[in-house]
């Protein structure tokens, strides 16, 4: 055997051990976990007498294996990013040369079909929902928040006085599905410009130009695709900011950075809370302290505009799922252990019966308990955690297996999509959102084509191995592996990267629905990009 290469061996096992035991360690437990909820509802199972030494050896064999995969993961990597080897003429022509204006005319040319047989794109429930506040069909509330509102209604406006309804949801979704494409090709150009490998760009093109929720999600009337395209542009430009803080790099990282916190409710603390670690930086202090007022004051300004033209704010539960989801399942299992006082209170907190909370508790959404749920004032919301916490001393156990039950999907990688589907393939038709006031529907002539791409992308869902990438946890795996790559190669400024991603994820964590694509497709669409920039060597 070479002796150098013997030794650098040892050398990798050597660096690889701490961080790859710790990794292995985090990914084993949050397979076996997964896999018990999945399978029994709690984690108990893994820890009755007559299982513990399965799930021992479980346990030893699955960290031993996870951490051999890590090792050939984080050596493929080093021999990716080494990679100087010359592309061919196509791939020259496409990647090097003109890896913009190529890469989007090809990405728009695949999603003409989605354009003509999906048209006017499909109208998502929350869409539908924002005209509907737009229109005063609904009362204009910041549950969907207003910057993206104004926009669809303005469309439908549009479109009406041009032609019909139809025309109005076009005016937004095709424009959007433009952007969409242009977005998917400006991180392949940004992977040229910090000279990305071959193999890590050729793959995030075939990912983004052959799966079609790409395009279902760029064509539907939703804030939510908006909010992911302009994270993907905020997290290339929080990274080029950092390396150089020019006029141009602080104008666009401060335009997207309003954008994200436009467009999603939830983007004011992941913008702030990712420029923080900036304050630590000589340089670029005084423009972090800038922006982080600025959002402050903006964020301010926008509540009380809010209260001075009436628009409600969005309803305080919507930010409690985690806590009134564990309440019902201390309900469903504790409901004998509640005094005469307790039951009504509970009773008049989610306006419904003990009886009708048992049967609507779902473990993996809280949206059935959550929406009837009300609390009047600061007071009452007080009131409430009081007894939410009297409740935690009696059976803390329930609360964790709610939690856990709720959100496992997304660490367990093989856990399906909860709700939804892989995409919105549909114009909604529900009569709690879709009243009859707008006129909206798809062309008939095209219904086989429609039911051939819907039934094609279920199909993918289902497909061993291709299926895994519409798995939320398989995502959150390949973040812990980036991230774990990143101290393995002791680059720890692209820890600070990872702040924006890691964030999204903790809003998944306290979001309403397990496994849900739609909140985890920010993460989905920045994986790429990070991997991008963990791959680059002088990152310092």
């Amino acid at each position: 055997m070479n002796n150098t290469n013997y030794h650098g061996k040892i050398l990798f096992m050597k660096k690889l051990s701490k961080v790859g035991i710790i990794l292995s360690f985090i990914l084993t437990t949050c397979f076996l976990f997964g896999y018990s909820i999945k399978k029994f509802h709690v984690i108990d199972s893994l820890f009755y007498k007559k299982n513990i030494i399965k799930t021992f050896f479980a346990f030893i064999i699955l960290l031993v294996l996870i951490y051999i995969l890590l090792i050939i993961i984080f050596k493929l990597l080093d021999k990716i990013s080494n990679n100087k080897e010359k592309g061919n003429k196509l791939y020259n022509f496409i990647f090097e040369k003109n890896p913009l204006l190529i890469t989007f005319i090809i990405f728009f040319l695949f999603s003409i079909p989605f354009i003509i047989f999906y048209y006017p794109g499909p109208v998502h429930w929350d869409g539908l929902q924002e005209l509907n506040y737009f229109y005063k069909i609904d009362a204009f509330s910041n549950h969907h928040p207003v910057f993206p509102t104004l926009i669809m209604g303005l469309s439908m406006k549009l479109g009406r006085l041009i032609y019909n309804d139809n025309l109005g949801i076009f005016l937004y979704t095709f424009p959007q599905l433009m952007f969409s494409c242009f977005t998917f090709a400006y991180i392949l150009k940004f992977m040229k410009d910090i000279k990305t490998s071959k193999i890590i760009r050729v793959l995030t093109f075939i990912f983004f130009l052959f799966n079609p929720v790409w395009y279902v999600n760029g064509y539907t009337i939703v804030k939510d695709t908006y909010y992911y395209l302009f994270f993907i542009w905020f997290l290339i430009y929080y990274y080029k900011f950092y390396l150089d803080n020019s006029k141009k790099n602080t104008y666009l990282l401060f335009l997207f950075s309003m954008l994200v916190i436009l467009f999603r409710n939830n983007g004011i603390y992941i913008v702030i809370a990712s420029l923080i670690p900036y304050l630590f930086k000589k340089n670029l202090r005084k423009k972090a302290v800038s922006f982080i007022l600025i959002f402050i004051l903006f964020q301010f300004s926008y509540n009380k505009s809010l209260d001075y033209f009436k628009i409600q704010p969005s309803n305080i539960r919507e930010t409690l799922s985690v806590p009134i989801q564990q309440t019902a399942r201390y309900i469903k299992y504790y409901d004998k252990q509640l005094s005469k006082k307790e039951r009504n209170y509970v009773e008049n907190l989610y306006r419904m019966s003990i009886k009708e909370i048992k049967k609507k508790y779902q473990p993996e959404l809280s949206d059935p308990v959550k929406f009837p749920w009300k609390v009047n004032d600061k007071k009452e919301l007080i009131e409430y955690f009081k007894f939410w916490f009297k409740c935690f001393k009696k059976h803390p156990k329930v609360y964790v297996d709610s939690f856990l039950e709720n959100y496992y999907g997304y660490f367990y990688p093989l856990k399906k999509d909860y709700k939804d589907g892989v995409a919105w393939f549909i114009v909604v038709y529900n009569k709690r959102v879709n009243t009859g006031y707008f006129d909206l529907h798809y062309l008939k002539t095209f219904k086989t084509e429609r039911n051939f791409i819907t039934n094609f992308t279920n199909k993918l869902k289902v497909t061993k191995g291709i299926g895994l990438i519409y798995n939320t946890g398989v995502y959150t795996w390949m973040l812990l592996i980036l991230i774990g790559y990143t101290m393995y190669k002791k680059r720890y400024t692209n820890l600070i990267f990872s702040i924006p991603i890691l964030l999204t994820l903790a809003f998944c964590f306290l979001s309403p629905v397990n496994a849900y694509l739609r909140y985890m497709n920010p993460i989905i669409v920045t994986i790429p990009v990070y991997l991008a920039i963990c791959l680059k060597k002088n990152n310092k």
